[in-house]
């Protein structure tokens, strides 16, 4: 029986069900965006997904 790999599991998880989103920032609007995540006790992750939800939020309420 194979040995199971967890390194190569997580490695194929993550490439079907991850992506990358990359940005390229000025260097004090990437340090403000940090600070702000701080401040707010949020990751970069966390705040892409709330702006998203507000964006569909928006065009909800847009809509009516």
């Amino acid at each position: 029986m194979e040995k199971f790999d967890q390194t190569k599991y997580i490695m194929d998880y993550r490439k079907k069900h991850k992506a990358q989103f990359n940005v390229d920032l000025n260097i004090d609007e990437k340090e403000e965006l940090e600070a702000l995540l701080k401040e707010h006790g949020l990751t970069k992750a966390q705040f892409l997904r709330n702006a998203i939800n507000d964006l569909k939020q928006q065009k909800k309420t847009s809509k009516s």
